[in-house]
């Protein structure tokens, strides 16, 4: 092999073609720029070394509910007879059926499309929850310990180039843990804004005891500043330069314009019914409000769903307040055409047993369950695969979580082919080579 041409680049995406190979010289440069990079908090790499990865999409918004602990597909969309605990009833997709604890978005059930056979070969709450944030599987993953979750990844496509005043471009809500939120190599810029509290979701802005008039502040600034640039002239740091972004990132975010939209208090009364008073209520109307915003990727975690005792009681109470909020946020999504530039994804890190035993019981099923995606050019109505009539595994069209991420990518206007550099200089492919996208949901 060549010396000077030995290490493959990401692709030049803006121009349609990959250049396969740099030469030594240039890899040796670059891998010394960020080798210093990787020891900074969030492993920051200069954003001008990235690639650009975007493809055309009509989508300005990612809300992906991600449905932690294992959701029961034959108890939510997928029912079936003799395994399922619930009723079926129809919805609006000619022919499909839920079950009776979503009988409110079965009648949304049109705007989406289903994938019926989604599996993988993680049981692990943990690895399930990185393949379903990744696309990789945690042996895959070894080689990549900065792996960003997509919600990063996206954030960074959709926001690279804006140059403006910072507001979060990446928020979560309800529990995080594991990749959710994380942003890996791609730095602090583009890991979450995480809102804990949804009726004071912006807090510590003010000083918690009294007031200090402007002018105080602006000499405390300076004071900041004069401090940082005498300690940066005897300590040459990037994370000098790193942590003085993180202020003016929070100067900008606490002086912005935007911030009513973390109010939801501003919806009508009428509104705030429909998706009802609970913690999941309030987190999709604020996920729609987000999304009006035009963030990138807003993230919901509705735990809960590990059901390996009390299945039927668990159940009803996620979905007496998931259901309804659901069917709001797709109703009202849908009806002022902000679907159009919305992606909605729910899904699991795997599904549950079909056979609830005797014990009101289910345990972890990776071989099947069910995602719905929605919105921007993705198809409304659409059946993907089906499961086998006991509900244990795909019997058409199997789909394995790693091609759910290859859509979210497509779909959402990011190359799922695409290959940005990490903290250590290597090619990152945001999917595992060979992995394609559903061609049913986003063509070819």
């Amino acid at each position: 092999m060549c010396a000077d041409r030995f290490y493959p680049r990401g692709p030049a995406i803006l121009s349609g073609k990959r250049e396969a190979v740099q030469s030594r010289k240039e890899f040796l440069q670059k891998s010394a720029a960020l080798l210093g990079a990787f020891f900074l908090p969030g492993h920051l790499m200069p954003e001008e070394d990235y690639e650009d990865i975007t493809v055309p999409s009509s989508v300005k918004s990612v809300i992906f509910l991600n449905m932690a602990g294992g959701m029961s597909h034959v108890d939510t969309f997928d029912p079936k007879a003799g395994q399922s605990v619930f009723p079926g009833v129809a919805t609006s997709i000619s022919g499909i059926q839920f079950a009776e604890t979503m009988k409110a978005t079965a009648k949304e059930a049109s705007r989406v499309s289903l994938i019926r056979s989604t599996w993988s070969e993680d049981g692990d709450h943990s690895f399930g929850q990185k393949l379903l944030h990744t696309g990789y599987r945690v042996p895959q993953a070894q080689a990549f310990p900065d792996i960003p979750s997509f919600g990063a990844i996206i954030a960074y496509a959709k926001k690279r180039k804006d140059k403006g005043p910072y507001f979060p471009s990446h928020i979560t809500m309800g529990s995080r843990g594991g990749l959710t939120g994380r942003s890996g190599f791609l730095g602090v810029k583009y890991g979450a804004f995480q809102i804990g509290n949804l009726d004071n979701p912006v807090t510590h802005l003010k000083p918690a005891v009294g007031r200090i008039a402007e002018d105080r502040k602006g000499r405390r600034g300076k004071m900041l500043d004069m401090l940082n640039e005498s300690f940066s002239k005897d300590t040459s740091s990037a994370q000098v330069d790193q942590w003085k972004q993180m202020y003016l990132a929070a100067l900008d975010f606490a002086n912005s314009e935007r911030l009513d939209v973390f109010d939801i208090s501003k919806e009508k009364p009428e509104l705030r019914a429909k998706f009802g008073e609970s913690s999941i209520g309030k987190s999709l109307l604020m996920a729609k409000r987000l999304a009006q915003a035009e963030v990138p990727f807003i993230e919901l975690t509705v735990g809960g769903w590990d059901t390996h005792n009390d299945n039927a009681a668990k159940i009803k109470g996620i979905t007496k307040d998931l259901d309804p909020a659901l069917a709001a946020l797709l109703g009202e999504l849908g009806s002022s055409g902000l679907l159009k530039q919305t992606l909605v994804v729910l899904s699991s890190e795997f599904g549950r047993t079909p056979d609830v035993g005797t014990r009101d019981g289910r345990d972890h099923w990776p071989k099947v369950w069910t995602t719905l995606i929605a919105g921007g050019s993705i198809p409304q109505g659409a059946v993907i695969g089906e499961s086998d009539p006991k509900g244990q595994k795909p019997a058409k069209r199997p789909v394995h979580v790693r091609e759910i991420v290859a859509t979210i990518y497509r779909a959402s206007g990011v190359d799922p082919d695409a290959h940005p550099y990490n903290s250590m200089g290597r090619p990152f492919p945001l999917v595992p080579r060979g992995t394609e996208a559903v061609s049913e949901l986003v063509g070819n």
